[in-house]
């Protein structure tokens, strides 16, 4: 596989880069907890679950200054 950015889940776990990935993903889970933006609870009867997926970016470093960075998002699917 290239080392692009992955388009989905399955994609990061298997790219050559998926520790990074795997990494970036975490680091949103802990920025989302630590924020307080969400919080895990039993779905309500008659209710939808708002779905979501990942989205994976590369930043580009400074040469000889910053590595390349990898983010991770998860974000809602709000039109469901």
């Amino acid at each position: 596989m290239q080392d692009s950015e992955p388009k989905n889940f399955r994609e990061a776990l298997e790219s050559n880069e998926s520790k990074d990935w795997l990494k970036a993903m975490n680091e949103e889970i802990l920025s989302l907890e630590k924020n307080q933006t969400w919080k895990l609870v039993s779905l309500p009867k008659n209710q939808r679950v708002v779905g979501n997926k990942w989205v994976f970016k590369k930043k580009e470093g400074i040469p000889g200054v910053k590595a390349q960075r990898y983010k991770a998002r998860l974000v809602a699917k709000g039109f469901t």
